[in-house]
């Protein structure tokens, strides 16, 4: 399922179908987060994220990515499933959709298997979000450790997860995440272009620490919605020893938080 793009996929869109349950049931944490998908059930999502760097006596950088994806169940079980579809994003060939893993820590297309750090998807990542707790009401909250880094964080992170709002009656659950790490972004460049008077300078990135704070909204394990911020301090040091600082930000949308 990953593909060499670095910065998606956030969902802010989904079709559901058949959502209902009996708000007379008692859920757990594993009702609302964990994936309860079932073979022929189908979903699409549209997504879009925005990159910047801005560094005095540079051109602000800016790109936008964005597309959407089609997923069909072929096969499910308690904590894997394969999808037949496509990744459609803006400019680019189709991107085959394959398998989740492991609860959805883990992504499998062609044979390759690789950690799933994306910053969001189709379902509910224990990796990025934590092992659901069993009780699930607003203001429960869980501290994590990011260990690895992902997409729009480094390694050895940090992150709070919040219960903002629960609906037993559909399975609904919105959790808002914020942390802090350092370092590299999983899969991420060691230098960036950034243009001056005109001219393309080609600059080594340091990273420095990164903040990131968002929403996302889930139903049975299942993303509805995914708002994300991230904020990083930069260096950018040239061949010479010129040393540059930055303020980088990844959103999607863009905003999603006020600051």
């Amino acid at each position: 399922m990953k593909s060499t793009r670095r910065f998606c996929v956030f969902s802010i869109g989904f079709l559901l179908t058949g959502l209902a349950w009996s708000a007379a049931k008692s859920l757990t944490g594993d009702d609302y987060l964990t994936p309860h998908l079932k073979v022929s059930q189908s979903y699409s999502n549209v997504f879009a994220i925005a990159h910047a760097v801005k560094a005095q006596g540079f051109d602000e950088y800016v790109r936008r990515n964005g597309g959407s994806g089609d997923y069909s169940v072929t096969t499910a079980s308690n904590n894997a499933w394969q999808f037949r579809g496509t990744y459609h994003y803006d400019g680019q060939a189709p991107v085959p959709i394959g398998e989740l893993r492991d609860g959805g820590r883990t992504a499998c297309n062609d044979g390759k298997c690789v950690p799933y750090d994306d910053g969001t998807g189709l379902l509910y990542n224990p990796t990025l979000w934590g092992t659901p707790p069993k009780h699930l009401e607003a203001g429960v909250s869980w501290t994590m450790h990011l260990e690895m880094p992902w997409e729009l964080g480094g390694p050895n992170g940090t992150q709070t997860v919040t219960v903002i709002h629960v609906d037993p009656a559909t399975g609904t659950a919105t959790l808002k995440r914020e942390g802090t790490s350092e370092g590299f972004f999983a899969d991420e460049p060691a230098q960036l272009k950034m243009v001056r008077s005109g001219q393309t300078v080609v600059l080594n990135l340091v990273p420095g620490e990164t903040h990131w704070r968002g929403h996302a909204t889930f139903t049975k394990g299942v993303v509805i919605s995914d708002e994300l911020v991230m904020t990083r301090k930069d260096i950018l040091r040239s061949d010479d020893g010129q040393e540059f600082k930055a303020v980088e930000l990844n959103a999607a949308p863009w905003p999603a938080e006020p600051d």
